[in-house]
């Protein structure tokens, strides 16, 4: 697993048995190291986790963004050599001006960090045997700022919930090509509520970045995957 000093992969890693190298070990951004790597080790199933997540960042470090991202994304799919991979994107492919999007609704980011999550998405979409997770997850924890959205609607959840369900999916041998793994759509202020009730409020309009109002995901097709799937695998 790429990422595991991440949020999502650092919750992964406590529940299941994976292995997840340093940058020293495997630097995505070096397609030799990538090729070295999968050389050395030969993984069976490979989870893509890591990756650029500064959406303010990505707008003054374009370079950086666009190097994990994309050029990352590339080399370890290429390295990769068809096993079983999976991508994990964000809600923040789509704009967000209607919500509820299911995975066949087109993409239209808005920002640039949005922008190279829907590139590697692009990239994965060309091999075989690969999965993109599109999915919103928070820190579990206190809530980290002084105040949350009211006006931006997710469905962020917090990573404790999500991860299981990711792992689920990565245990499904023939699932592929795009599922969201998400909570109830709900407003970002609701969910700081949950862990912190004293958060204050904000609104979209106070911050410079261009964020998407209502990126909440329709997640009916992973229920009735999870429904439809063997006890062993739920």
């Amino acid at each position: 697993m790429t990422g595991g000093t991440g949020t999502l992969g650092k919750k992964i890693q406590e529940l299941i048995s994976c292995y997840a190298p340093a940058r020293e070990e495997l630097d995505i951004t070096d397609i030799k190291s990538c090729e070295n790597f999968f050389k050395k080790n030969k993984p069976d199933v490979i989870i893509h986790a890591a990756a650029y997540t500064d959406v303010s960042g990505a707008e003054s470090n374009k370079k950086a963004c666009w190097e994990v991202n994309v050029t990352g994304t590339e080399n370890i799919i290429r390295a990769a050599d068809g096993k079983r991979f999976f991508f994990i994107s964000t809600d923040y492919v789509f704009d967000g001006e209607k919500g509820n999007y299911a995975e066949d609704d087109i993409p239209n980011p808005t920002h640039f960090y949005a922008l190279t999550k829907l590139a590697g998405e692009l990239i994965i979409r060309q091999y075989p045997r690969t999965l993109i997770i599109r999915t919103a997850f928070k820190p579990d924890g206190p809530w980290r700022y002084p105040t949350a959205f009211t006006d931006q609607f997710t469905s962020h959840e917090f990573v404790s919930i999500i991860a299981p369900d990711i792992i689920s999916a990565v245990l499904m041998e023939d699932l592929e090509g795009v599922v969201h793994i998400a909570g109830e759509r709900k407003s970002i202020y609701e969910l700081a509520k949950r862990v912190s009730p004293e958060v204050g409020a904000m609104s979209l309009g106070d911050v410079k970045t261009k964020l998407p109002r209502d990126t909440s995901l329709n997640c009916s097709k992973w229920k009735t995957i999870l429904s439809q799937s063997s006890p062993a695998k739920k």
